[in-house]
């Protein structure tokens, strides 16, 4: 069998199997600037930092969640989705079938847990001699040991593996050559191999998934429905979705407690909405939505997408002197974040959009869309604590918020950003240098 690599370096190295495997090396993960993705920039941080993020996926605490946080950030974790290690038998045998039926150039295993579940229904449909023939004949790229030890007990020899015993790993090496015309099966455990699955396709490749696993809404709604009043309260600067279930989960939710259009006009406007791939886009482009989508469906692509787009979104002002970012929950003097109450922010943000003009408090209130039953006296209270909230920064003093006699308050400041309506005729598909 023909094991050659198309390109990138080649070793053979010992993994602790039964046998020696073959090792694969992907190309680099991208990142900003010079610096690597473990350690980023100072400009990196500066950019995101004070924003709170929710991270919408199938876990509790998701790998994303570290990588934001090294950038300043505030990561929620919101898990919208409940993956299950049991497969629809009807679909693997689809999908087997389709397996079956043509040659076969590339084969990805996540797991031996989900290989054996595998090769378990292509049995009871009477195709796995069929299937083990068809990955005779191609290349072979296991995540770990289990999962290359379950291929040789198919009689399977020559397998393919990265140091890193990453699925990731596997789908980008994959990403990085020439893939037109070419047959790839991947057994699918997670919501980010189908987006690597479908990256492949957009790079020329015919992908079969063979899912292992299901992707269903979490047990208790109110986990969706926490996300969602986030999202109308501007409670969160962006989501970051990553897959196509995290985006269906929160529209079905919101469609059932009456909020859609409330959720909509929010992620079009002051919550910005990035998915890890394609697949995650098109629940929100088929509402009419435009989210940004990073380059490749890697965590640092996303986080450089965070980075990049963002920005364009949050208001930010110069007083005196100083640069002042306002976020869902904080403010950013000079890249140091200052939390901050939602009444008080709620202020902030109505008075930023229109820096230099006077807004009653009716104004003010029909600005912040979860206001609309609270009287003169609570805006009153909130322009006191968002004064305090500057108490020792290097704002203490600065007369931001002006109080004009019975008419209301205003901020003087001049604008430095884009402003929110620039911001959304912004090409939201545009790939990042």
């Amino acid at each position: 069998m023909d094991c050659a690599v198309a390109s990138g370096p080649l070793r053979q190295d010992f993994l602790p199997t039964k046998r020696d495997a073959l090792w694969i090396e992907p190309p680099p993960a991208r990142s900003r600037g010079n610096h690597d993705d473990t350690t980023r920039g100072e400009a990196d941080v500066q950019e995101l930092a004070g924003c709170t993020i929710a991270v919408v996926s199938e876990r509790r605490r998701h790998d994303l969640t570290d990588l934001l946080e090294a950038t300043a950030a505030r990561p929620v974790n919101i898990q919208a989705v409940r993956s299950v290690a049991q497969p629809i038998a009807e679909h693997v045998a689809a999908a087997t079938r389709r397996c079956i039926e043509r040659p076969v150039h590339e084969v990805i295993v996540s797991s031996g847990f989900g290989l054996r579940a595998w090769l378990r229904i292509a049995e009871q449909n009477g195709h796995l001699d069929a299937l083990v023939a068809r990955l005779s004949h191609a290349r072979l790229l296991a995540r770990d040991a289990h999962a290359a030890d379950t291929l040789r007990d198919l009689g399977l020899s020559q397998i393919w593996a990265t140091a890193s015993a990453s699925v990731e790993d596997l789908f980008r090496y994959l990403s990085a050559q020439p893939m037109t015309g070419r047959r790839v099966v991947a057994q699918v455990e997670s919501e980010r191999h189908r987006e690597y699955c479908e990256a492949l396709r957009r790079h020329g490749a015919v992908v079969v998934e063979v899912a292992t696993s299901r992707f269903l809404p979490p047990l208790r709604t109110d986990v969706l429905r926490r996300l969602g009043t986030l999202v109308i309260r501007r409670q969160v600067d962006a989501l970051a979705l990553t897959g196509p279930s995290s985006s269906e989960n929160l529209l079905r939710q919101a469609t059932a407690d009456g909020v859609l259009d409330e959720v909509l006009n929010t992620l079009a406007t002051d919550v910005t909405p990035v998915c890890l791939g394609h697949l995650a886009a098109e629940p929100l482009r088929a509402h009419g939505l435009t989210p940004y989508v990073a380059r490749a469906p890697a965590l640092t692509d996303l986080v450089n997408a965070l980075s990049a787009y963002l920005p364009r979104r949050t208001i930010e002002l110069t007083v005196a002197g100083h640069r002042l970012g306002v976020r869902s929950q904080a403010v950013v003097i000079d890249h140091r974040a200052i939390p901050v109450q939602p009444g008080p922010i709620a202020v902030l943000r109505a008075l930023a959009r229109r820096p230099g003009r006077v807004l009653s408090p009716a104004e003010i209130r029909n600005d912040s869309p979860t206001w609309s039953d609270v009287d003169d006296h609570a805006v009153e209270m909130a322009v006191s604590r968002l004064r305090r909230a500057f108490d020792g920064t290097p704002l203490q003093g600065v007369d931001l918020v002006q109080t004009v006699m019975k008419r209301g308050y205003r901020i003087a400041s001049a604008r430095v950003a884009a402003t929110r309506s620039e911001a959304s005729t912004a090409d939201r598909t545009t790939p990042l240098p």
